[in-house]
């Protein structure tokens, strides 16, 4: 079994890992880089690389653990299907794959620590992704903070009215009791034989 700081450690270096056993070796191998890849499609060109030298590179790039691990141990069957793993994993030659990891980056944008990193990044250049993933959650929100301000002051030193612009940010508990002061209040206004707020008949009238 991995140990917990190791697999934090790789992560935290590489990004995205992922693990496979083979012969009772746990291999750790991440995602190729773009440059990477266009390097191993440039060797396809060469008369003396063959199919088999390919996968070899695909695999010594790729496994970070463990180190320097010889890829002559892996069974001939296990490295062609490992390369070709490492190739769909990275999204080079799935699109099935590399819509799913995109569409996944994107929610992940939409996270809070993310929305409001991209705030900041696209405000004061500079910080990068990195000096931000360093802050605690305080030391982020006083960039938020300072990024609005920052808009707000370009906006009137190019003579534009201010918008006023701020990240919000949404509390589920705070929406859930405006969600009942709004239903507390429609039920004490209502007409006799009116719906009631939560009456999802009327709600779809409504077009809520």
């Amino acid at each position: 079994m991995l140990d917990a700081e190791l697999i934090f450690n790789l992560k935290n270096k590489y990004g995205n890992i992922y693990s496979v056993d083979i012969k009772n070796t746990t291999l750790v191998f991440r995602e190729l880089t773009f440059s990477e890849y266009n390097k191993i499609l440039s060797f396809k060109d060469l008369d003396n690389f063959s199919s088999a030298d390919l996968e070899d590179t695909i695999l010594s790039i790729s496994i970070v653990y463990p180190e320097n691990f010889d890829t002559m141990k892996i069974p001939p069957g296990n490295v062609s299907s490992l390369a070709n793993d490492i190739l769909d994993l990275s999204g080079f030659t799935s699109a099935r794959v590399a819509k799913n990891i995109l569409n996944q980056k994107r929610d992940e944008a939409n996270e809070v620590k993310n929305l409001m990193k991209a705030f900041v990044l696209a405000t004061i250049s500079t910080y990068s992704p990195e000096d931000l993933e360093q802050m605690t959650f305080s030391q982020l929100a006083e960039k938020v903070a300072m990024a609005e301000k920052i808009i707000e002051i370009k906006q009137g030193i190019n003579g534009l009215e201010s918008t006023n612009l701020k990240l919000e940010l949404i509390d589920p508990e705070e929406e859930e009791e405006k969600e009942k002061l709004r239903a507390a209040r429609h039920n004490m206004s209502k007409m006799p034989g009116a719906a009631e707020y939560d009456d999802p008949i009327a709600r779809k009238l409504w077009g809520s």
